[in-house]
Parts: structure tokens; C-alpha cells; sequence
């Protein structure tokens, strides 16, 4: 006695398009061949705001001394600080005026 609509609601078919919808997209439209634009040379814009300031350049150091127990790489070389100095800086940045700005730290 109750009358049966055949008709599925259309938030139940929108559902069941979404489900049927692959999961992931095809590897294609992973990869674009932008080979063509790598080939064009970019110009830059007449309105970037220029750089200023001096032009900061590397400092040439004093030669090191030869050390026969140095250890063969530079990760083998904090190993080894980090382990024997624990909680001694390692690394600091500097700001424009000279100033430390971050200390890193070993271990």
C-alpha cells in the first residue's frame, strides 16, 4: 500500500557519482612537459626593486695546520665535537650590524 518512488534522490546519485570518481588522478597530469618554457630565457622585471647595500664576499682564512687525527668528513667531524663539547654552539647567524642573531647548538 505504500507507493515507491523509483527515482533516487539527486544528493544519493551525486554521492554515488563521487564514489564511483577514480581515487587517484592518472600519472599523466603528474608530469607536464615544460621542456618548452625551460628553453625560454626569463627577463627580468624592469619594476623588482634593485639589491642594496654592499656586496658581501668571502673571506680568504688562514691555512689550516695538518692534523693527522682530523677526522674524514665534516658529519664525522661535528659527531665528534657534538659528543665531546655537548651544548656548545655550533653555529651562529649574524645580522646586518654584526650582531648574533641565532646560536645553534650542538646535541
Amino acid at each position: 500500500g505504500v507507493p515507491v518512488n523509483s527515482r533516487v534522490s539527486s544528493k544519493i546519485q551525486q554521492l554515488l557519482n563521487t564514489l564511483k570518481r577514480p581515487k587517484r588522478p592518472p600519472l599523466k597530469e603528474f608530469f607536464v612537459d615544460d621542456f618548452e618554457e625551460l628553453l625560454e630565457v626569463q627577463q627580468p622585471d624592469p619594476n623588482q626593486p634593485k639589491p642594496e647595500g654592499n656586496q658581501v664576499n668571502v673571506l680568504q682564512g688562514e691555512p689550516l695546520g695538518v692534523v693527522t687525527n682530523w677526522p674524514p668528513s665534516l658529519l664525522a667531524a661535528l659527531q665528534r665535537w657534538g659528543t665531546t663539547q655537548p651544548k656548545a654552539p655550533c653555529l651562529t647567524a649574524l645580522d646586518t650590524t654584526g650582531k648574533a642573531v641565532y646560536t645553534l647548538t650542538y646535541g
